[in-house]
């Protein structure tokens, strides 16, 4: 072994994309003052931003594992790990990792970093270098670190292995917080819904159709539990939660009696066995092409002008509400690293909520109608009748209490000020249209020049006095509005 008589530099960093998906690549690298350097394609975990810059620390201290060393880093996480984070991490029993590691379980890494500290016999310091700054050798790891993604050198993290007796491992249940004990003890003993076996064959389905439809690998745990914190009906969120867990009554499961007289809960009038997703796909019985087609007029109206598959849910193939449950993630993975990238996912992110409410108003209006088919035998669900239904249900704002909170005015565009009642969610009432009121608000004088004829009506008419109702219960100037809100701008 060669032996220096003085301390050697040596900058590390790392890179990650993707950074916390599932398809994240990452690399890491050091580069020493004696031009010696080192890169490498971690793999075996979760990854994040953070956890590969541990990595390039273990690196680090695996291969000079006897000089007197000076680490410079960028980030400041590290600094913090190594002047006593990890010391206090094994004091308190390994708890909880830091809320900036990534999904996976990042323990083993980190103990394996204080085993390498623990077992040099050179001197160790650190210092902080200057991120994308004038710090030549910085820059020159950074850049090293971005080739070591696609290097052929691996770095299995999952595959890391402690020698015992030099890190204390044992749990500590002193000292603890009530509710970390709590949350122990429920990990340990109780499985979380999306991980039992009733889900186990939805997740499978979900997970090829994911890697087929989009290439991507996703974890179906990850996001089982996500459709109750979609932009959609209560209604919907019912029944797709009884879709994952076999729990739908349709087809085989079917055990209508009394007002259900036909057997149109088992099979399709085409023949097929009845599913969910044999009524959002619709067959030769049901063609629902121009309802399809009036989905994605209303969806493209609110998209950006991208020819994402996530924005075209007429390619979603025969599962088609499985995409909503990770638009994010999904989008975040087929957008190309390209110039603008950042603009584009902030468009994406500013209308995937209003998105999701109207695919989801969609699929549940026909869900209602179908159901309403098996159930009342005087009723015959045909799909072109029911297109202005559709259209005014697609045009419906998302309630107030689905909006995020925003601080940029120009996210809150599609938040109606006034108070719109949505279509019923609780799968009793009956697919209601929207109030006009959102029309009547101010118009400024540049809208006044783009509007047509029939726009400049629309103003008449919203200075009509306030007549009688008719027998629907509307005004006269309510049904002016109505009749002339189609094609109001040139």
């Amino acid at each position: 072994m060669i032996v220096y008589d003085r301390d050697i530099h040596i900058w590390t960093d790392s890179s990650a994309k993707d950074n916390s998906l599932d398809i994240c690549s990452a690399g890491s690298a050091w580069v020493s003052d004696l031009q010696f350097t080192d890169k490498v394609s971690l793999t075996g975990a979760n990854l994040s931003n953070n956890m590969v810059e541990v990595a390039a620390i273990a690196l680090c201290l695996l291969a000079w594992c006897g000089a007197h060393i000076v680490i410079h880093t960028d980030s400041t996480f590290i600094l913090g790990l190594l002047k006593g984070g990890l010391l206090a991490m094994e004091r308190d029993g390994w708890g909880d990792a830091p809320r900036h590691m990534s999904r996976g379980p990042p323990t083993p890494l980190l103990q394996y970093v204080l085993y390498l500290l623990w077992d040099r016999t050179g001197r160790i310091s650190f210092m902080k270098a200057k991120a994308h700054g004038d710090d030549v050798m910085n820059n020159a790891t950074d850049a090293l670190a971005n080739k070591g993604r696609t290097s052929r050198r691996l770095f299995d993290i999952g595959s890391i292995k402690i020698p015992p007796g030099w890190i204390d491992t044992a749990p500590v249940l002193c000292h603890q917080p009530l509710d970390y004990l709590t949350k122990l003890v429920v990990r340990a003993r109780v499985y979380a819904p999306a991980r039992t076996t009733k889900f186990e064959s939805f997740s499978d389905r979900w997970m090829v159709t994911m890697g087929n439809m989009f290439s991507i690998v996703l974890d179906p745990g990850n996001h089982i539990g996500k459709v109750w914190s979609l932009s959609i009906l209560e209604g919907l969120k019912e029944v797709l939660w009884k879709e994952m867990n076999r729990a739908q009554v349709l087809g085989h499961r079917y055990y209508g009696t009394g007002v259900a007289k036909s057997d149109m809960g088992r099979f399709c009038p085409c023949g097929d066995e009845m599913s969910l997703g044999h009524i959002l796909l619709g067959w030769s019985a049901y063609d629902l092409q121009t309802l399809m087609a009036e989905l994605l007029d209303v969806l493209h109206q609110c998209s950006p002008a991208l020819g994402f598959k996530t924005l075209h849910p007429d390619e979603w193939g025969a599962s088609p509400w499985y995409p909503l449950l990770a638009l994010k993630e999904l989008e975040e993975a087929v957008l190309p690293i390209v110039k603008g990238r950042k603009k584009m996912l902030k468009d994406l992110r500013r209308t995937r909520q209003k998105r999701e409410w109207i695919m989801g108003n969609y699929y549940w209006a026909l869900w209602k109608w179908r159901m309403k088919e098996i159930h009342d035998t005087k009723f015959k669900f045909v799909p072109f009748v029911c297109i202005c239904l559709l259209r005014e249900m697609l045009h419906t704002p998302v309630p107030p209490h689905m909006l995020p909170c925003m601080s940029d005015e120009e996210d809150n565009v599609s938040a109606p000020k006034a108070s719109v009642r949505p279509p019923d969610g609780t799968g009793t009432g009956s697919l209601l249209p929207p109030p006009i009121s959102h029309l009547l608000g101010n118009v400024t004088e540049s809208t006044k020049k783009r509007l047509s004829r029939r726009g400049k009506q629309i103003l008449h008419a919203i200075q009509t006095p306030m007549v009688a109702r008719d027998a629907q219960g509307l005004t006269s100037r309510e049904v002016i509005l109505r009749a002339l809100t189609d094609n109001a701008y040139a």
